[in-house]
């Protein structure tokens, strides 16, 4: 299930090198591990768990190294698993079952490889595993109530790790009476969840619930897939059970057959199984931890490199390679949501060298994230921007984040979002809705909040218009909400820096107070530093969030008048003030700062500037100034080291014509503009001409964005 008997000579082999070497000893030092006494009056996963992942480990080094004594503890430790599985009190143990489970059928299955255990032995541990998974499957699927609440209305990582687990047994034990019952489930649910029909793989490889719960989905659903061709089970034949399928909004299950056979389809083979290990990396900050969106904390991917072995490309052995710096768990790759140290030993293809993906931006409309990166390396620069639609944004672990960004720099995370800070498992998390995340406040309201389970809440949004290139990358996401149609547009300047430039347009013809709302990763109880720029005249507006490494300053304009800078008002650990995000899960305040102006339907233009603290040429800060463009409008010059650019977002009534400070003259009929002062790349969206000097630099074709480098 883990290995077969012809791949046992060539781990063998491996063990001599690195980082094989290194997972030996991983191994042995969980095979060293005493047994704990679990509750005798309540059966707890995680002890029970705990010990059967002690036995895996010593169940390996008797197959592998044929060391009689690991073959006794292993037999010793699953002999003494408790079965009284209907004392357990934890209300989603389903998703704990991997670390009992699989691990258990894992050791059973090399001890089998080994002469160390009995038939009477063997016959034992099976009625033990078997007794825990039919109590198990009878709680969570055969009671309709249960299945609905823990893995109908959620589509998601609990029934993929539900089903993993269950399918374990029935694959191990295929004579067992219930095995046809708990293979049919489990297979037909992950065929279908990790399939084109399910949802939660999105066609670009976007997962519908986040970096983070994916990673804990991953692990136990690779395994899986890895058991099932080993055994060979992958070619037989299964009658489809369709006991939780739904036919509410976004899955519309509606022709789901009970009882019909069908084929299992590999995911190890899938483009799209290994185009969303691409888009956890797509969302890899340049410190390593994927972004916390949604109902997220840092996490990394534990499994992707596997896929090495079944045709997986070169950058997932590199993301293997390259943990985040900062982890607290020096092994954390291979542990998280599923111990898979020894499955790295047979399945990390040693032949296959480690690369950077050739990608550096990466446009995901389907997964509603757009990711502007300039490099892969700890000081890049990594922008993401949302825009989810449809099932992407409909699941219980997303936020009300449409049109959010994320920006890290120089190795600190420095915009965030706020992580998940759930205090009542009764409710969503506290910073779930739409004050909790980076977008435009309508009189204190974002899209509407998100509901109780299937009550979605929010409102679609959509990538469009994305454009990528050296000196420019552009991209644009839309939302509706509030009576009023918001188009936010991201234009990444070669590759230094970020200007986002927010137009509106609403059917209320009163003004209302309009916050463009930031949430920085200083301030309060983060540490750094955090300050509000006055908006006085001659004196810069926005914000500044600094921390060791790195800072951002953000530069903010409006076509309206009146634009100010405020703290919104705080309450220790309450939003929008309050974020859990980090590795360790601390709740912490953070700096919040809002541009605020009272407007019918004011546009925001803003430059966020990150910098390297002690940084010289031009990673140290950049020089930004506001310029005057008359009404209705709002313009910027920004300077680095590297050369000087003018962004200009323009209202319906602005004039045409932009004068600079040092004599040059920008023209332009377009939305928004931004030029190279050298003439050497533009941007003009939704407009027909722009112009540097009298030079025509771009031209409407009919594309609503036309950029010249």
């Amino acid at each position: 299930m883990l290995a077969t008997n012809a791949q046992r000579d060539m781990a063998l082999d491996r063990l001599a090198r690195e980082p094989y070497a290194t997972m030996l000893a991983e191994i042995e030092a969980t095979a060293a591990r005493a047994y704990e006494e679990p509750d005798p009056m309540v059966w707890d996963h995680d002890t029970i768990g705990h010990n059967n992942t002690t036995a895996q480990a010593n169940a390996l080094l008797a197959w592998l190294k044929g060391d009689a004594v690991a073959a006794e503890k292993a037999k010793d430790f699953l002999l003494r698993m408790p079965t009284d599985f209907l004392t357990n009190n934890t209300w989603d143990v389903n998703i704990r079952m991997p670390h009992v489970l699989m691990t258990a059928c894992y050791a059973w299955d090399m001890l089998r490889g080994t002469e160390w255990l009995t038939e009477d032995e063997s016959a034992t541990i099976e009625a033990g595993i078997t007794k825990v998974t039919s109590e198990f499957f009878d709680r969570y699927l055969d009671n309709p109530i249960q299945r609905q609440f823990a893995l109908g209305v959620s589509q998601n990582n609990h029934p993929i790790r539900t089903a993993s687990a269950i399918g374990m047994v029935a694959l191990a034990f295929p004579d067992h009476p219930d095995a046809p019952a708990w293979g049919n489930w489990a297979v037909s649910e992950l065929s279908y969840l990790l399939g084109p029909d399910g949802r939660y793989l999105q066609a670009d490889g976007g997962v519908s619930e986040g970096t983070f719960y994916f990673a804990f989905a991953f692990g136990p659903a690779i395994a899986f897939a890895i058991a099932m061709r080993n055994t060979g089970a992958e070619d037989q034949e299964w009658l489809r059970d369709c006991r939780n399928r739904q036919e509410e909004d976004p899955w519309l299950v509606t022709d789901c057959v009970n009882g019909e056979v069908f084929h299992y389809e590999n995911p190890l083979d899938d483009p799209r199984f290994h185009a969303s290990v691409d888009w956890s990396l797509a969302l890899r900050m340049p410190s390593g931890w994927r972004v916390p969106i949604g109902d997220g904390n840092y996490i990394g991917l534990n499994g992707g490199a596997l896929l090495t072995s079944f045709g997986g490309p070169p950058h997932f052995r590199w993301d293997f390679d390259h943990p985040p710096a900062d982890s607290p768990e020096v092994h954390w790759s291979w542990t998280r949501s599923m111990d898979l140290v020894a499955h790295h030993i047979f399945y990390l293809d040693e032949a296959v060298v480690g690369a950077e993906p050739t990608w550096k931006n990466r446009f995901l409309a389907d997964a509603g994230n757009a990711v502007f990166r300039s490099g892969w390396d700890e000081d890049a620069r990594w922008l993401l921007l949302m825009g989810e639609k449809g099932p992407a944004r409909k699941t219980l672990h997303d936020h009300v984040d449409g049109t959010s960004i994320n920006l890290a720099a120089y190795g600190e995370y420095l915009l965030v979002d706020t992580g998940y800070y759930k205090p009542d498992d009764l409710d969503n998390a506290l910073t779930a809705d739409a004050d909790a995340h980076n977008v435009i406040l309508i009189d204190g309201q974002g899209a509407p909040d998100k509901g109780l389970l299937l009550d979605f809440g929010d409102t679609d949004a959509s990538l469009e218009n994305m454009v990528d290139g050296e000196a420019l990358a552009y991209g644009e996401a839309q939302q509706s909400y509030e009576q009023t149609d918001i188009t936010r547009g991201v234009t990444f300047v070669r590759q230094r820096y970020y200007v986002v430039a927010d137009r509106l347009a609403t059917s209320v013809m009163v003004p209302r107070a309009h916050a463009f709302r930031l949430h920085g990763y200083a301030g309060y109880d983060t540490g750094g530093v955090f300050e509000l720029f006055s908006c006085q005249p001659g004196e810069p507006c926005g914000a500044k969030w600094e921390r060791e490494r790195a800072g951002v300053e953000v530069h903010l304009g409006s076509t309206a008048p009146g634009l100010g800078m405020v703290e919104p008002p705080y309450t220790p650990l309450m939003p929008p003030h309050v974020g859990a995000f980090n590795r360790d899960r601390d709740v912490e305040d953070h700096g919040v700062a809002d541009g605020v102006v009272e407007a019918v339907a004011p546009g925001f233009l803003a430059v966020l500037a990150p910098y390297a603290v002690g940084g010289s040429g031009d990673d140290q800060p950049l020089t930004v100034e506001a310029v005057d463009a008359g009404p209705d409008a709002s313009a910027f010059v920004v300077t680095g080291a590297d050369g000087s650019e003018v962004c200009w977002l323009r209202g319906p009534s602005a004039a045409s014509t932009l004068s600079l400070p040092d004599g040059k003259v920008v023209e332009s009929d377009g939305a928004f503009s931004l030029v190279s002062l050298d003439g050497s790349f533009a941007l003009l969206a939704r407009g027909q001409s722009l112009s540097l000097d009298g030079t025509t630099l771009a031209q409407g074709s009919g594309e609503p964005v036309v950029v010249v480098e």
